[in-house]
């Protein structure tokens, strides 16, 4: 009887084994074919954009998002605030998506994810000028995703596309502010996709190809400020930024600070041959190559204190998905020149009025702090 009985419940557990093993790799499956879909997306969304801007394209004037004269050249580039987005590339991910990163994480953090934004080009029609791409390394490709397989829906996945995607509009609107592009190099759950890569000098030196390649003579990196026997942070703080109207047409990729930072910068200490610039933390301003700086609590006193000495410093207007009212008012206020949020007018589920701006109608403005000193 025993025996009986015990084959039974060996037999309910290999049906509910099996079971489990079916639903998974079927939840796989289904979440993997996004990402067929989104490449599939991309190509077409590119050649509706080559078909745009070769049909009699008006040209977008910035004066438009700005709350200051075009014309007045007395602006440098960390006089002025610029209104980013954050997770720029983000497609409206799947309920089952939603569904794991509730198991893993938690319901709250499921729940905040249910938002997309326009594509870069439709961001930067509406005069945001400011991005931040999280960065995977993907079976010998560049792609941007935000969790591999879970929350994995973009509207720019591959990255070579999302730099063409720039180019094209600066190419067609070739005096606009300048692009400030935040690279987030990320590594974290590869366990999800297992044709993730890691990094090492040699994709980066093919990622800094990449975007040396696309935009050329458009592209402003750290040679281009660099002054003769001087690092970088003493050019920043002798010399301080170029004037905008010198910057006009211009894009300007930074790497945001973590674990690669090290290694990007060892590949040339000079930063003369480094398409993109170094993000540091607030804690590591002392280092010669420190330029932006990340300090995600929009505290006003530190901020102004690093804007102060000349760093371009980037902040968080709201963070974990929830508006905030106060923080958005101090980050204004501290002076930071990145002002970052979930709620601009680049997400595809906000209308104007509810979107938020930097002085209710404008995506750039005058430097609040800085001008406030003068």
């Amino acid at each position: 009887m025993g025996g009986i009985v015990l084959r039974k419940l060996i037999k309910i557990i290999l049906i509910c084994l099996i079971s489990l093993v079916f639903v998974l790799f079927a939840s796989v499956s289904y979440l993997s074919m996004f990402r067929i879909f989104d490449a599939s997306a991309q190509e077409k969304h590119m050649k509706e954009l080559e078909t745009m801007y070769h049909e009699n394209y008006q040209t977008i004037h910035d004066s438009s998002f700005i709350n200051y004269d075009f014309d007045n050249n007395d602006y440098k580039l960390n006089e002025v605030q610029y209104l980013a987005t954050h997770n720029s590339y983000k497609g409206y991910g799947s309920a089952l998506g939603r569904f794991f990163v509730g198991l893993g994480d938690s319901i709250d953090e499921a729940k905040a994810m249910r938002y997309s934004y326009h594509s870069l080009t439709g961001q930067l029609q509406n005069g945001i000028r400011s991005f931040e791409l999280d960065l995977r390394y993907r079976g010998n490709d560049f792609e941007l995703t935000h969790v591999p397989l879970v929350d994995a829906r973009t509207n720019a996945l591959k990255f070579d596309l999302a730099l063409e995607e720039i180019r094209l509009y600066s190419d067609n609107n070739p005096e606009h502010l300048p692009i400030i592009v935040l690279m987030e190099i990320k590594d974290d759950w590869m366990i999800l996709d297992p044709f993730l890569n890691e990094y090492n000098e040699g994709v980066f030196l093919k990622l800094d190809s990449l975007i040396s390649d696309t935009f050329g003579d458009a592209l402003f990196g750290p040679s281009d400020m660099i002054e003769e026997n001087k690092p970088l942070k003493q050019t920043i703080q002798t010399s301080g930024w170029p004037y905008l109207d010198s910057l006009l047409g211009k894009v300007i990729f930074v790497m945001h600070p973590g674990k690669f930072v090290p290694m990007y910068y060892e590949m040339d200490t000079t930063l003369l041959t480094q398409s993109m610039f170094l993000g540091v933390d607030y804690n590591d301003l002392d280092k010669d190559y420190a330029s932006f700086v990340v300090h995600n609590d929009p505290n006003i006193e530190a901020i102004q204190e690093m804007v102060d000495d000349g760093f371009i410093v980037r902040t968080r207007m709201d963070a974990n998905l929830i508006q905030n009212e106060e923080n958005q008012k101090n980050a204004v206020l501290s002076g930071a020149q990145m002002l970052t949020s979930d709620f601009t007018i680049g997400r595809s589920d906000l209308d104007a009025s509810e979107a938020i701006y930097l002085d209710n109608v404008s995506t750039v403005i005058e430097n609040q702090f800085l001008k406030n000193e003068d």
